[in-house]
């Protein structure tokens, strides 16, 4: 095997990378028919008079025909009012209207674990300490197998789409009300590698991170088809773990993970924490983590 060099990724390494990563993914299963090249962004919000924004919901529609619901916040003044199950229900109602067969989602304990159990999610994984002493669900709900919505009250605010700037406010403010519970002890550590060929080639690459609650966090590994089968994606990831653990990780967790790459992990010590089947159709998702 020729003789490669490791370096740090720039930020344009990580966007060609994500790209090469869907590609492949694309080449084993297609688009859902009907769905667009990119994933679509939904924001549903409610404000009050003076057009402040006191509740809202943002998701989004992928490819395969599904729906992420990402971020649910309302106002501490508004809440046991049913805002929150108007919003989720119009995102829902979004995604059923664009005909994703599924919806899924997480949530921690301190959360809304009973809330998205009242509204027909049931768990598929669970991942223990993170953070440190509480538990993450990963939840999902079909659309296809006799889906009945539940009735709720109907909310005394309207319903309008929001932009991004306004799911970026959504998000800033439910991160306000983890924060009590994250605890993070630093700010997001990124430890992007690539691996260059003489030319400078990238030929293979691990985005990856450290979380501000010491939790490593794998977003994506490729490697060059030409160079699969060398070694190089488990180098990578033991060069990223130990780094991590330098940096203070105490566990890894990598989502996104698919039937088709779960092996890699499952050989590298890694374990399910949760799999959903037939996301997408025909196949597995999986969510998996290490202990350290």
């Amino acid at each position: 095997m020729e003789k490669l060099r490791l370096r740090r990724s720039a930020r344009k390494d990580s966007e060609r990378i994500e790209k090469l990563v869907y590609d492949q993914y694309f080449k084993l299963v297609p688009k859902a028919e009907g769905f667009k090249d990119e994933e679509e962004f939904i924001c549903k919000k409610m404000v009050d008079g003076d057009g402040n924004i006191i509740a809202g919901c943002v998701g989004y529609v992928y490819q395969w025909g599904c729906l992420y619901v990402d971020d649910l916040w309302v106002d501490e003044k508004y809440r046991r009012q049913e805002l929150g199950s108007n919003l989720l229900q119009a995102v829902e109602d979004v995604g059923i209207n664009r005909g994703c067969y599924l919806s899924y989602l997480d949530t921690g304990d301190f959360q809304a674990k009973p809330f998205y159990l009242k509204h027909g999610y049931t768990i598929f994984g669970t991942v223990r300490d993170f953070p440190v002493g509480h538990e993450d669900y990963k939840f999902f709900k079909r659309f296809d197998n006799a889906y009945v919505k539940r009735p709720c009250k109907p909310a005394e605010f309207e319903i309008t789409d929001g932009s991004e700037d306004d799911g970026e406010y959504i998000d800033d403010k439910l991160y306000e009300y983890n924060l009590p519970f994250l605890n993070p002890k630093h700010d997001y550590i990124k430890i992007n590698r690539k691996l260059v060929d003489k030319n400078g080639k990238v030929v293979a690459a691990i985005m990856a991170g450290v979380l501000g609650t010491d939790v490593g966090w794998i977003w994506k590994i490729w490697v060059d088809e030409e160079y699969r089968g060398q070694g190089l994606g488990t180098l990578l990831l033991k060069h990223y773990e130990k780094k991590a653990r330098e940096k203070g990780a105490r566990k890894f967790i990598a989502e996104e993970i698919y039937d088709w790459n779960v092996g890699f992990f499952l050989k590298n010590g890694y374990k399910v924490a949760g799999e959903l089947p037939d996301l997408p159709k025909g196949h597995s998702y999986y969510v998996v983590d290490k202990d350290l």
